[in-house]
């Protein structure tokens, strides 16, 4: 059984600075602790779509409910959601016109033009804009902390320089069926040419959790590519109630003047693995998803033809 959350303290002996996950995935904690020091955990999904207007509102309520089961939060900030826009996405440039949604109230980052913070009471949660970028083969780029617009279907080494390039947090996600033959080669040529510290990879929680971490995030976790966690959820069933579900936890107090700087930081100066939580899907919702993307992408294909 894959699991992907996180442990108690006096269960792991792992050295300082290097967590790992749990064998009980119901138990998920702020706090991790080794002798002598405590470190603070932050939930962040690390991959989030938000796929129409209306599913803002439901979207933030599910974050916030998840991001309080993943950890119990000691500040009022209960977790960062990084939104990873496709080029047809532009909620995050319709949410800065407005001042609420539904019963959540959002305010902008005067030092960050890609932060909102949206408040429902004494709830809070980041939203940090991204992007999603559709390369060669069908494989994606995200560029982390960026509302910089970025061409499609360009190679995966153009985009990764070109990202780098804009100063965003590079991320290539794994998808289903994404990463097999001609294109997995790209993806192990990008990680052989990019070292850990220019380039992270995207776990997905889609994927089916029965068969485990795939493999080639495997093989880039043991060459040292720190795993970012998202949701990626799917823009039908109910899917937005998974945002916020499985991420990771950053062991980071952001400044509010700075939400997004604070957590750059921790990961681009962190040497160890990013702390995942949650669960992947079991086989009845990972089957109807992949059903319903099937038959999305068939229908899509008869508009534009």
């Amino acid at each position: 059984m894959d699991t992907h959350s996180t442990g108690t303290a006096g269960q792991e002996t792992a050295p300082p600075g290097r967590p790992r996950p749990s064998d009980h995935p119901e138990v998920l904690v702020d706090r991790i602790g080794f002798p002598g020091y405590q470190v603070k955990r932050l939930p962040v999904d690390a991959h989030v779509h938000v796929h129409r207007d209306s599913l803002v509102e439901p979207t933030l309520d599910a974050a916030a409910n998840n991001f309080a089961r993943a950890c119990r939060s000691t500040g009022s900030l209960l977790g960062i959601l990084l939104l990873v826009q496709s080029s047809r996405e532009q909620v995050f440039e319709q949410l800065l016109e407005g001042q609420t949604c539904g019963r959540w109230r959002l305010g902008k980052v005067a030092a960050e033009p890609q932060t909102l913070i949206a408040r429902r009471n004494e709830r809070q949660i980041a939203i940090v804009c991204g992007r999603q970028v559709r390369c060669e083969r069908g494989l994606e780029v995200l560029a982390l902390g960026t509302t910089t617009r970025f061409p499609d279907g360009r190679s995966l080494h153009e985009m990764i320089e070109r990202v780098r390039g804009d100063g965003a947090l590079v991320a290539l996600p794994w998808g289903f069926g994404k990463w097999i033959g001609r294109a997995g080669e790209i993806v192990r040529e990008a990680l052989r040419r990019h070292s850990p510290d220019e380039l992270f990879a995207g776990d997905n929680g889609g994927r089916l959790s029965a068969l485990g971490m795939p493999g080639l995030l495997r093989d880039a976790s043991q060459a040292g590519f720190r795993i970012l966690p998202g949701t990626d959820p799917f823009p039908f069933g109910g899917d937005y109630r998974r945002v916020g579900a499985f991420g990771f936890l950053a062991g980071v107090d952001p400044e509010p003047a700075g939400p997004w700087a604070s957590l750059q930081q921790w990961l681009r100066t962190s040497e160890s693995m990013p702390q995942p939580y949650g669960r992947a899907l079991g086989p009845r919702r990972f089957l109807l998803n992949q059903g319903w993307i099937q038959v999305r992408n068939r229908l899509s294909r008869r508009v534009a033809g």
